[in-house]
């Protein structure tokens, strides 16, 4: 009975040798990664897909992160070929050791958009707005500037709002922690803000990019899509399915997202769709460029407050 019992054992432990040498063997290192964070930003991600499994290339291994901060770091270590990475942050990141080796080769645009949020569970009006704390990227900020000439067209005064100076990633933060009354916010945030139940009081399309806080030359970009040079060419398939999805309307690029997101289509129906486009390393250097005024500007403004 125990030789049985060892017969079995040994054949089972074989067996189970075997399948893990063919997994290995079968594993297939050459398979692109690429990296994205997800929400209505990632619609051209979702929307090819579909293209990416019925082509005849290898589908790439697309990989869903927290957040782009990640996924910045892990084109840095070399785990990711490609990746998404908001343009805020690329400043920061192209500091650090290792970025040289990155390229751009695509960029997602969103519609700037002056966009008031108010904080959860607030319920005011814009002529209410006056003795609440507010989130500003900077005082001269065009976002900021458009806002005040509605409100003053609109006869609102608000001429006693206390602005406080924060990035634009950090004021969704400041809503959720009840650190502002509400924030003035790029309109690619809009949807975020409406997921986590910020109600917007205000929001106007119709804004003219052309200072440091949005800048006209980089066309609006929310994310950059990165790539290490030495693999451009093998993540071409994957872009080229990107930019096939430009062609969908706007409702099936928004029921993309819906479908793999827990975002709402209605409130995806709300707003703007994002785009996607080629771009190179000259997007880099005005972003680098930008970041450097804006930064000094806002040093002014916390240090005049």
């Amino acid at each position: 009975m125990v030789k049985k019992t060892t017969f079995i054992f040994t054949l089972f432990f074989l067996f189970f040798s075997m399948a893990l040498i063919l997994i290995a063997c079968g594993k297939d290192d050459s398979q692109i990664k690429i990296g994205h964070s997800g929400g209505y930003l990632s619609a051209a991600v979702y929307a090819a897909q579909g293209n990416l499994a019925a082509n005849s290339f290898k589908r790439p291994d697309i990989q869903h992160f927290r957040s782009s901060s990640d996924i910045a770091y892990a084109l840095l270590s070399g785990t990711l070929d490609a990746g998404f990475v908001e343009t805020d942050k690329l400043a920061a990141f192209a500091a650090l050791n290792g970025f040289n080796r990155l390229t751009v080769v695509g960029k997602i645009t969103y519609p700037f958009g002056a966009t008031v949020v108010l904080r959860r569970g607030l319920n005011v009006r814009l002529h209410e707005l006056s003795g609440l704390n507010v989130a500003v990227s900077a005082s001269g900020c065009v976002l900021l500037e458009k806002f005040i000439a509605d409100a003053k067209r609109l006869g609102a005064d608000i001429s006693d709002i206390k602005y406080q100076y924060m990035t634009f990633d950090a004021m969704i933060p400041a809503l959720e922690a009840r650190a502002v009354d509400a924030a003035i916010i790029k309109g690619s945030y809009s949807v975020v803000a409406l997921q986590k139940g910020h109600p917007i009081l205000y929001q106007n399309w119709e804004v003219e990019p052309g200072d440091e806080c949005c800048p006209a030359i980089i066309e609006q970009a929310a994310l950059v899509l990165l790539s290490h040079r030495n693999k451009r060419d093998a993540v071409k398939p994957f872009v080229d399915a990107l930019l096939s999805t430009q062609k969908l309307s706007p409702d099936q690029l928004r029921r993309a997202v819906a479908e793999n997101t827990v975002i709402p289509f209605e409130i995806l129906q709300e707003q703007p769709t994002p785009e996607f486009s080629l771009a190179n390393d000259e997007l880099i250097k005005f972003f680098l460029e930008a970041a450097k005024h804006h930064q000094d500007n806002r040093h002014k403004d916390i240090d005049n407050e």
